[in-house]
This record gives C-alpha cells, structure tokens and sequence, in this order.
C-alpha cells in the first residue's frame, strides 16, 4: 500500500527529534502492522497551498495514481503570510484571503484526490490559543476545511481537537500561546514528539473509520450481486 503524505513543515518533519518520529511516518507504522505500507512525502518548510500544487506538476504521475491513502496538511504558512492583513482585522480582506485559501486548497484536492483512494485532510491547530484573531481565524480556516471534504467525500481528521487544551506539550517552543510569542527562531508552530504522535493518531483513527465503512459497503454490495 503506498501512502502520500502532502503538506508543509509540519508533514516534513519539524519539531521531531528524529525522521521516524514525525507524524506521517508513525502514521505509515501503523498501517504497516496491518499491511505492507510504504510512504512518499510531498511537503517542505515554508510551503502553500499553492506551492505545493506547483511542486506536485513534477511528481510522477503513478505516485498519486497508485496512492490508497493520502493526507492533506496545509494552511499555516497562508495564515502567518497574511498576519499584516489579518491584524487589521479588516471583515473585508479577511474573508478575502480565507475564499483564496479555500480555493488553493480545493484544487490541491481535485489534483490527488482518486476514486479508490482514502482522502485525509487535517483540520489546523492553533499554536496561539489565547489570542483572539488567531482563534478567530483558525476555526473560520477550519471551517472551510470541512466544507471541501463534504464536497469531495474527504475524511476530515480534527487535529485541532486533538490539540485543543494540550499545546504546552504539543507545540514545541510553547510560550504563552500569544501571537507576540514570535521570533526569529524557536517560534511555537510546530509540534513536539508528543504532538507528532497526536497528530498521528488523529489520522489513523479517522482514515481507519472510513476504510473499515469502505470495506463493509463492498461486502455489502458484493453480497448484493451474489443474491
């Protein structure tokens, strides 16, 4: 079974102590006890939406042909890049910048997404809890997250609940959990080992939900045709 993993930093690895400990891998791991599973990842630090549809134009095309699994994690560098706008805090341009983002991701979506495959996409953590606009901004982001998996059969995987009330452990770097906690280095965003290995579990259970509603409508329908 081949699994794609899509995504920026956080899907690349930051925050782990060592490769094998970020989430998509411990991801693979578990589906490896049940099956044989290996991975490709598409994401790099620093990455959008929209530039990780453009690194996808030079992805062999059997990659997410042949992929039975895929995750979607992205977003977070589309918000911190338009922090000078959404400060404003400016209904206008907010919204503006959320029905861009939703665009790029929902493209992202109908580039990968296949019939045979089992879609996730993760919902966004907030590494500043206690500022308002970032809470503000990360559900309204969320939001649409949902709204593109209810129109393309996506299986959303809530890490935002999975790290809701656990960010000191879960964020590596956690501070305050104030926008103001911002630096040039050992910024509170990615996750730790601990929140490597929530977002992991988040997306196992949930792709793991659908994949066993999959199979139990085949044998549905496969009892069907023989009746």
């Amino acid at each position: 079974m081949l699994m794609l993993a899509l995504g920026d930093s956080i899907t690349y690895g930051y925050g782990a102590s060592a490769p094998e400990k970020r989430f998509a891998d411990r991801l693979r791991a578990r589906f490896a006890r049940q099956v044989r599973a290996t991975l490709h990842i598409q994401a790099k630090p620093g990455w959008t939406a929209r530039q990780l549809f453009k690194s996808l134009q030079d992805l062999p095309p059997c990659i997410v042909e042949e992929a039975e699994i895929v995750t979607l994690m992205i977003g977070g560098n589309d918000l911190l890049r338009s922090a000078p706008v959404l400060l404003t805090r400016r209904a206008d341009l907010i919204q503006d910048i959320m029905r861009r983002s939703e665009e790029d991701v929902e493209r992202l979506v109908e580039w990968c997404k296949r019939p045979h495959s089992t879609f996730g996409i993760a919902t966004l953590y907030n590494p500043f809890p206690n500022f308002a606009l970032a809470e503000e901004v990360t559900q309204e982001y969320n939001d649409r997250v949902r709204r593109i998996a209810l129109r393309h059969g996506l299986v959303v995987v809530e890490t935002y609940k999975a790290f809701r009330g656990h960010e000191p452990d879960y964020v590596e770097h956690y501070r305050s959990g104030q926008f103001r906690d911002l630096r040039l280095f050992r910024n509170p965003i990615h996750p730790t080992d601990e929140g490597h290995e929530a977002l992991a579990k988040a997306f196992f259970r949930a792709l793991q939900r659908a994949r066993s509603k999959e199979r139990a409508r085949a044998a549905r329908r496969r009892a069907a045709w023989r009746a």
